[in-house]
């Protein structure tokens, strides 16, 4: 059992990547071939024997098998019968001197599963994402993939089945992912290991629910966002978060708000006291000449310090408690995870219905999804329409004085350089304004964190300097201003090219007015760049 318990250790540290996933189903009763990646079997259905590498296994309902890389696969099904198994094939690697080798996974042939149920449905939202022509879904397929990966190898280190606690605690995960989906009592419980009944009681203990009306609550909390983001009609959203029709979904609705859906989307939309937890929602609201009722203030990001009748409920965090009392009516926020709610996120919604929009959206989506949430659609997009105009014509002035120049972006923190991509203020430089981008930052998504001597690398014609991490201090605008004159003063910033052409942009004692990504920074940004390359004021002090 040590020699396990080191072996998944190990696998612990390696880092594995999805490749292919297949959904057999057929009556398929023989195949054989060579694993040339890792290859994992989940037989939903079976009954014969697999052969790997000449170690014979029994075959059955509900088995996990592993072969590494190289190994030779042969499944005998019994005549008759047919198969259900997903074959899922990926490799993993190791970190090993600044680089990444292969390795294969020297471990049992047959894992041992205590929830089956859970990872067979795991595998069929990995095969559904994968096969999504949506790039977000292939890339949430993978991080599907790492939790399974997760799952499978804690459960096969333990010697004996996973507490009830832990069993319940995937139940819950379950159903906070498959919502939408047809989940039944008795599938929970078969889930968990347990009878219906005992399954039940031990839900409500630990949750203060039933396993149902908990999966109720679910629903109706993702039917709320969707009431107030969408257009849909009332069947259609009832559809998506899994009630059966309209009506249903409607005595729920009401039962569980004390409001029917229209008369929900109506309050919310002509409601004044919206909290906002992120600044670039708050961007959004101040665009569309809203000062937040309550909101996360600071001075990373300047145009939160001049509000004058804005509740603070957070420095840099939202304070739960002065959240609370603040008592709004309704909060957004957004998250790096749009699939998976934090349990903070969890104790918001007790506080007032949560919209809650993902990190990685354009921030045009952004923008309408709050002009959507306030009832200021019309206005959102008179909104744009100034601000495409005001972006083409920035761009011609631009492009007179740059031409095929290339702009890099540098951000400058307390201890740390970045170089700034395709986000934040890419998005506008490089996709509104059109600049060429150095060689290596369309690689960028958001930002990466470089040490000086990297900078050579992305030599461009043109420098902006901006803020990287403010926190708001003047603790950081001293720690930012000595990182920059070290920086200015060493051998290798004097060598590059924009330097001693005398083009480098000087904006890092703005914080983070311009680097916050939200319609508000980038229509300031549009007139920053008009000033500072449309009159060339470039910085020869750091030459």
């Amino acid at each position: 059992m040590k020699k396990d318990h080191d072996r998944f250790e190990l696998f612990a540290s390696y880092l594995y990547k999805l490749e292919e996933i297949e959904h057999v189903s057929a009556g398929q009763s023989f195949f054989q071939r060579e694993a040339s990646m890792h290859t994992l079997l989940l037989f939903k259905e079976a009954a014969g024997e697999i052969i790997v590498d000449g170690q014979i296994c029994a075959l059955h309902r509900q088995k996990v098998f592993l072969a590494a890389p190289g190994a030779s696969l042969k499944l005998v099904v019994d005549p008759g019968r047919s198969t259900d198994y997903y074959q899922i094939r990926f490799r993993a690697v190791q970190a090993a001197e600044n680089r990444f080798v292969p390795v294969a996974l020297d471990g049992p042939i047959e894992l041992a599963i205590a929830i089956f149920e859970f990872l067979s449905d795991k595998a069929g939202e990995i095969e559904r994402k994968l096969r999504s022509k949506d790039s977000w879904d292939r890339m949430k397929a993978n991080i599907l993939f790492q939790e399974m990966i997760c799952v499978l190898f804690k459960d096969t280190l333990r010697e004996q089945s996973p507490s009830p606690n832990q069993t319940l605690d995937l139940t819950l995960d379950y159903m906070e992912q498959h919502y939408h989906e047809g989940i039944t009592r008795n599938k929970l419980a078969v889930m968990a290991g347990m009878s219906a009944d005992y399954y039940s009681r031990a839900f409500k203990k630990k949750v203060g629910k039933s396993p149902m009306e908990y999966l109720t609550d679910i629903r109706i909390n993702q039917a709320k966002q969707s009431l107030v983001l969408s257009r849909d009609s009332f069947r259609t959203i009832a559809h998506s978060v899994g009630f059966s029709d309209e009506f249903y979904f409607s005595r729920k609705f009401k039962a569980a708000t004390g409001r029917s859906p229209s008369a929900y989307v109506n309050k919310i939309k002509y409601s004044e006291k919206i909290a906002s937890l992120k600044h670039l929602l708050t961007g959004h609201l101040v665009a569309l000449g809203i000062e937040p009722y309550a909101a996360v203030i600071n001075n990373g990001y300047p145009v939160t310090t001049q509000f004058r009748n804005t509740i603070a409920i957070g420095g840099y965090k939202p304070d739960l408690e002065k959240l609370m009392t603040a008592q709004p009516d309704l909060i957004v926020t957004c998250e790096f995870r749009d699939f998976e709610k934090s349990q903070k996120e969890k104790m918001f919604d007790q506080i007032a219905p949560t919209i809650t929009l993902p990190f990685f959206q354009d921030w045009r989506i952004h923008f309408q999804s709050v002009a959507r949430i306030v009832g200021k659609e019309k206005e959102a997009g008179e909104w744009l329409e100034r601000y495409d105009y005001k972006a083409e014509r920035t761009r011609k002035q631009v492009s007179r004085k740059v031409g095929d120049e290339t702009m890099l972006i540098v951000g400058i923190g307390e201890d740390s350089l970045c170089i700034y991509g395709q986000r934040n203020l890419g998005t506008v430089l490089y996709g509104d304004l059109q600049l060429n981008m150095p060689e290596g930052v369309a690689e960028i998504r958001h930002y990466r964190e470089i040490t000086p001597e990297e900078l050579a690398g992305y030599d461009a014609d043109r420098i902006l300097l901006t803020s990287h991490k403010h926190d708001g201090t003047r603790e950081m605008d001293e720690a930012i201003r000595r990182q920059a004159e070290a920086l200015f003063a060493s051998r290798r910033w004097k060598e590059l090219k924009a330097v001693r052409g005398g083009k480098v942009y000087d904006i890092y004692n703005t914080r983070h007015l311009y680097t916050c990504y939200t319609s508000l920074s980038h229509d300031l940004l549009l007139d920053k760049t008009s000033q500072l390359i449309g009159s060339d004021s470039s910085s020869p002090a750091r030459l």
